[in-house]
């Protein structure tokens, strides 16, 4: 008889941090004898996979975001000085020890996920229920599966292939998988995802936040470009963009970060801060996080700051400046006070989880009512035109590539949320105009650097860098750069990996084995 950890901890997740009550019987002596024997069973499970992406206490977005971009030339660490969260500054100094705390995070909340999802998928086709929809949240949780495994195999190369429920005892005695054979299963997982999943136009409102058919296409094109299988990869995409065009670019770039455009056409995956129908309002702690630590109301801690190499990336009527960067002197709309950025190093915060006052009133700091934007369909539409120009169709890449740049340019460069603004770019009729370089090389060249734009500070500019495979070379000349130790001791045998949790190495008793260099 197997106690379920997910229950447990799903349950006092709520129960405490949620105040919730619960007619039924205490969950906490819940096995599978008794559970997983019904739809609504199935689904609470289910829930509990797509909980813990939104954990307060071990966030993903969070986790995501300060090694996706502060390891990069795209983010500093922030915050109040060097100590604070050091494990980060070691991260983006590459002077990483098997004992950090960022990465043990990323390999828990991840193996959590798997954990999760395993339970769903192993007892979903024996429960009683609507057929569709059980074979329905099998696919979801393998989609999520696929997701934790893609974001492992990043971050540390080979794995523990986790593929059903085990005991604790039990998973510590399996050995890391090789690389090819993670990458097998994520493919396994989400060409099942991909196969049975709805679209996104066929969820209700109150399903917005599931995974989708996009989404399992989107996530196996990204498995093959980080494999440089430009082919697969392609073959995928156009299926997103020519065939099921489920997506469109909303008209203005800055509506991506507006409340009333959460979930919307342009979106592909949101950490939803609002699970529907579960009365369970979970929010964010990532804008307490990455916001100016010096503003009433905001009670930021200033993580997360964009670098100025990044500001210089842009051009300077570029209107996406407005929507990735905040400075000293803008004012949103309802506030008594400028924003105050003098304690960044750069003097910019993260417009992109900057969220106003006005719309966070009423909610407490570690719960701010706020989906994280995972993955945009302006990120599909880079990546397609990054693999048709790799398979040697420039022209075809062109059409992709600039209509990111479109959009940008009609983009409104004075914020309505804000009511005072620091700098507005200066945009004419010649802002951005269409990329027409038709060479491999140099339009390879044009993509990076759209992609660095468009997604600045949303968490891929170190996937980005590693399966591009200039991730050393980039790092190391920030350095010489700006004479800084950030990026000086990258090594390119050792880098693009990060170590494997001494902690679970030990938990394990040497069952794992650590990555080279470490």
């Amino acid at each position: 008889m197997k106690n379920l950890g997910l229950i447990v901890t799903f349950v006092t997740l709520l129960c405490v941090n949620y105040s919730c009550s619960l007619d039924e019987p205490s969950y906490g002596k819940t096995t599978t004898e008794n559970f997983y024997k019904k739809e609504s069973d199935i689904d609470y499970a289910l829930t509990g996979a797509y909980l813990q992406l939104r954990n307060t206490w071990n966030e993903y977005a969070l986790n995501f975001y300060l090694l996706g971009d502060c390891t990069t030339d795209d983010a500093l660490k922030g915050g109040g000085d060097d100590g604070d969260r050091r494990e980060v500054l070691d991260l983006s100094n590459f002077i990483v020890y098997t004992t950090n705390a960022e990465v043990a995070r990323r390999w828990t909340i991840l193996y959590e996920l798997i954990n999760r999802c395993n339970d769903v998928i192993q007892y979903a086709p024996d429960a009683i229920g609507d057929a569709d929809r059980l074979t329905r949240y099998a696919n979801e949780a393998k989609a999520l599966r696929a997701f934790g495994y893609y974001s492992l195999v990043t971050t540390f190369g080979g794995v523990p292939l986790i593929t059903k429920p085990m005991t604790p005892a039990e998973i510590l005695k399996v050995p890391r998988a090789d690389i090819a054979a993670v990458y097998q299963l994520i493919e396994t997982d989400l060409m099942d995802a991909a196969s049975n999943l709805p679209a996104k136009s066929q969820y209700s409102e109150k399903d917005a936040y599931r995974v989708t058919r996009g989404f399992a296409k989107v996530m196996l094109a990204k498995s093959y470009m980080f494999r440089s299988d430009f082919e697969n990869a392609e073959k995928w995409l156009k299926e997103v963009v020519e065939v099921d065009k489920d997506y469109e670019l909303l008209p203005d770039y800055g509506l991506n970060w507006t409340p009333a455009y959460e979930n919307s056409r342009e979106s592909v995956f949101e950490i939803a801060a609002k699970l529907y129908d579960k009365n369970i309002a979970t929010g964010t702690n990532v804008p307490h996080f990455f916001t100016s630590r010096n503003v009433s109301g905001y009670q930021g801690y200033g993580f997360h700051v964009p670098t100025q190499d990044l500001y210089t990336a842009f051009d300077a009527d570029d209107p996406r400046i407005t929507y990735v960067f905040t400075r000293t002197g803008d004012r949103y709309a309802g506030d008594t006070e400028d924003q105050d950025n003098s304690q960044s190093v750069t003097g910019y915060h993260d417009y992109k989880m900057t969220v106003p006052r006005v719309e966070k009133e009423g909610y407490d700091v570690w719960m701010i009512p706020y989906n994280i934007r995972m993955i945009r369909y302006a990120d599909v539409l880079l990546l397609y035109a990054e693999a048709l120009n790799e398979n040697g169709k420039a022209s075809n890449a062109l059409v992709y590539v600039n209509k990111i740049r479109e959009r940008a340019r009609n983009t409104n460069p004075v914020d309505p949320r804000r009511s005072k603004q620091a700098y507005i770019p200066p945009t004419t009729n010649n802002t951005l105009p269409d990329i027409t370089a038709t060479g491999q090389t140099e339009l390879r060249q044009a993509i990076w650097h759209e992609r660095r734009c468009e997604l600045a500070m949303e968490g891929w500019r170190r996937d980005d860098l590693m399966r591009q495979k200039r991730f050393g070379e980039t790092m190391r000349a920030y350095a010489d750069k700006y004479n800084t130790t950030k990026g000086a001791n990258f090594t390119d045998s050792r880098d693009y990996l990060l170590p494997i949790p001494q902690d679970e190495i030990d938990k394990s008793n040497n069952v794992l084995t650590q990555n080279e260099g470490y």
